[in-house]
């Protein structure tokens, strides 16, 4: 037991080190992911960001209109994997349908292997409807949940 732990902080050292984190960045700015929040196993939260104009490729433009409800807003998958409603080290959703939410506010996860990534409300409103199914595959971009925007 004592060996798996040793690995695991040899691998978190690996992370944390500048050249490691540049070459995610780096992948991160090349996938169009603009950060990804890393939680170690002592609970040390990191976010990486890419380079500013990451996200540059269209996200956050028109909807499709058959996702669209009246004037709902999309939160969208900020990475490609598995919609996860509640966080796998959790006991309760950060969000439920019908519920007030803030700008920046985690509503969801997207997952894929051991990464776990936050979806975010973009704007305050009304959390109105989820369009996906928990554990269903999203792809970067695609609307997970709309939001009613405050009035």
């Amino acid at each position: 037991m004592t060996k798996g732990r040793k690995r695991k902080s040899a691998i978190t050292g690996q992370i944390f080190d500048p050249a490691t984190l540049e070459k995610i960045a780096g992948w991160l700015e090349d996938a169009g992911v603009d950060s990804i929040e890393i939680e170690t196993e002592g609970g040390r939260l990191m976010r990486i960001v890419a380079g500013t104009g990451a996200a540059a490729d269209g996200a956050g433009e028109a909807l499709d209109a058959s996702v669209t409800q009246d004037d709902a807003r999309p939160a969208k998958a900020p990475i490609a994997g598995h919609f996860l409603p509640v966080h796998p080290g959790r006991d309760a959703a950060e969000a439920t349908i019908g519920s007030t939410v803030s700008p920046e506010e985690i509503i969801g996860f997207v997952g894929i292997g051991p990464l776990i990534m936050p979806i975010r409300a973009e704007d305050a409103g009304t959390l109105k409807d989820c369009v996906v199914e928990p554990g269903s595959l999203v792809g970067y971009g695609d609307t997970v949940f709309l939001i009613e925007p405050a009035q």
